[in-house]
C-alpha cells in the first residue's frame, strides 16, 4: 500500500479496518495505537481517497474499509494515476528548472522531516547526482536499527541500478563489517575509521549538495544544502578522512 502512496498510519488505520469489520473511531484509534484526534484525520484523508466509509448511528459514526476483494483494483489504478502523474511531471520538469533560474528563486536549503521524508531525501542523492559518486559518512548501525529494510533494500538497488558508485566511511563494528560484504553488489567502497566514533547519522556528499541525515527513532530528519562553496570544503574534508580510513 506504500506503492500508491499511503503512509504509515494511514496504512495502519486500512488494516486494523479491513481485519476488523465496520468500528467507531475510539475503537480503532485504540487498536491502531493512536491518539483519537489522528485518528479522525486519517479517517478523513482516506475517506477522501475511497478507502473509507461511514455511517451515522445515532449520536455516533462508525467506519468501515473498502470492501477487501475491492483492493487489489483500486491498488491498479491508483498505481496507473501515478504512472501517469510521474509522466507529466517529468514532461514539465525542464520548463519549471528554466522558470525557476529566470527567477533566481532556487532554495538552497531543504528540510525533510520524518520517516517518508528521509526516504525522500535519500531519493535525492541518486536522482540528482550527474557525477554518479556519492561520499558518504554512515553509522551503519543506526541504519540497520531505525531505517526501513524494505526502503533500505530498495535504495541500495536503484543506487547501483543507477550506477551510482559509493565511497562509504563507517565505524568499524559489526554493523560495518557487515555492510562491507555487500560492496560488490551495491557498487561501494567501504572504509572503516574507529568503531569508538559511532553515530546516529548519515553525511551524503554529491554533486553540489550536502546531506545531513539524522536517525532519532522519535523524530528522523534530513537536512539538503545545494551549495559549490560547501560542497568542495565537505569533499576536500572527506578526502582527508578518506586518506586516513582502512
Amino acid at each position: 500500500m506504500q506503492s500508491i502512496g499511503l503512509g504509515d498510519k494511514q496504512i495502519r488505520v486500512l488494516t486494523v479496518l479491513l481485519e476488523s469489520g465496520p468500528m467507531f473511531a475510539s475503537a480503532i484509534a485504540r487498536a491502531g495505537k493512536l491518539n483519537r484526534s489522528t485518528t479522525y484525520v486519517i479517517l478523513k484523508e482516506l475517506q477522501e481517497k475511497g478507502l473509507v466509509s461511514s455511517a451515522k448511528e445515532q449520536s455516533a459514526t462508525r467506519y468501515q474499509s473498502i470492501a477487501p476483494e475491492l483492493l487489489p483494483g483500486y491498488i491498479e489504478r491508483k498505481r496507473e494515476e501515478l504512472a501517469e502523474s510521474k509522466k507529466e511531471i517529468e514532461e514539465m520538469l525542464p520548463q519549471i528548472k528554466m522558470i525557476r533560474a529566470k527567477r533566481n528563486v532556487l532554495p538552497k536549503v531543504q528540510f525533510f522531516e520524518g520517516k517518508e521524508g528521509l526516504e525522500q531525501a535519500y531519493e535525492d542523492t541518486i536522482e540528482n547526482n550527474e557525477e554518479k559518486l556519492l561520499r558518504d559518512i554512515t553509522g551503519v548501525d543506526a541504519v540497520y536499527s531505525n531505517i526501513d529494510r524494505v526502503f533500505l533494500d530498495y535504495y541500495l538497488k536503484k543506487r547501483a541500478r543507477l550506477g551510482v558508485r559509493c565511497i562509504d566511511i563507517v565505524p568499524e563494528t559489526e554493523g560495518g563489517k557487515k555492510s562491507k560484504e555487500d560492496d560488490e553488489k551495491y557498487l561501494r567502497t567501504t572504509k572503516f575509521i574507529p568503531g569508538r566514533f559511532n553515530f546516529d547519522g548519515d553525511v551524503s556528499i554529491y554533486g553540489n549538495k550536502v546531506g545531513l541525515f539524522s536517525y532519532a527513532h522519535e523524530n528522523p530528519i534530513a537536512l539538503i544544502i545545494e551549495d559549490a562553496t560547501i560542497a568542495k570544503m565537505m569533499k576536500q574534508i572527506f578526502d582527508y578522512i578518506e586518506s586516513t580510513a582502512k
